[in-house]
């Protein structure tokens, strides 16, 4: 028997410019980076005892994929109550630390928090924490208009689900792919079947599949595309899907 597997493309666009917001809940008076504390001082009279053993760590937080400072990104000292928060410039400073090994945390909106391991502080040496943050992924909305629809560049044909031949069943699947700014398949949702024993072999196709990114104001842009791969038999076989 033999059997083929059409696929036709349609284009049911959407993007939007990744919405970074950096705000962060109680982010302090001016968030200067500078180190706080939220126990009550210890009160000594005598200056030394207040200074002995006592180190900082001053570093930075950055973009990772930008390499641009982030503000308001929140470092804090894990298993104390120390912590501050970033300049304008990324730079924040930690003051009042104790001897010890630390972990150190560094969190800001919209980003994937970074934690730095076995910071060892002592003999009131400073230490210094530098951390690139990536952004959290976001899935774009649906239906945003963009100058440019994203083009598959590789595209492979599902396998033909065995159950679905030996029951003679065609149908259509609609998927909708979720194409980011580099031309990748990040995910991909069922919309519609005529048939349940196609969907899984349709969506772990669609997740294969490559573009040329979609274009907005020239740059590239995240955005959801819907697919229709439709199973028919009988009829030659086709090698690969083409994009109309």
């Amino acid at each position: 028997m033999k059997t083929t597997l059409i696929i036709s493309l349609f284009f049911f666009v959407s993007t939007a410019l990744a919405q970074d917001t950096l705000s962060l809940k109680n982010a302090g008076s001016k968030g200067e980076g500078i180190a706080f504390s939220e126990s009550a001082s210890s009160g000594s009279a005598n200056p030394e005892d207040h200074h002995r053993g006592l180190c900082s760590v001053i570093g930075t937080v950055i973009d990772k994929s930008s390499r641009e400072p982030i503000a308001k990104a929140k470092v804090t000292l894990l298993g104390t109550r120390l912590s501050a928060y970033t300049s304008d410039d990324g730079q924040y400073k930690i003051d009042s630390i104790s001897d010890g090994i630390y972990q150190i945390k560094a969190e800001a909106s919209g980003y994937e928090p970074q934690i730095m391991n076995n910071v060892a502080m002592g003999n009131t040496n400073n230490a210094g924490g530098f951390f690139t943050l990536q952004k959290m992924e976001q899935e774009p909305p649906d239906f945003v208009a963009v100058e440019k629809n994203p083009q598959p560049v590789e595209n492979p044909s599902p396998e033909y689900p065995e159950q679905a031949l030996k029951d003679g069943i065609e149908g259509t699947v609609w998927v909708k792919i979720w194409v980011d700014e580099h031309g990748i398949a990040r995910k991909s949702v069922l919309l519609k079947s005529d048939a349940e024993v196609l969907n899984q072999a349709t969506l772990d196709a669609a997740m294969k599949w490559k573009f040329k990114p979609a274009m907005l104001e020239g740059r590239p842009v995240a955005v959801w595309v819907t697919v229709p791969f439709k199973f028919k038999m009988d009829q030659p076989k086709t090698n690969q899907p083409k994009a109309k």
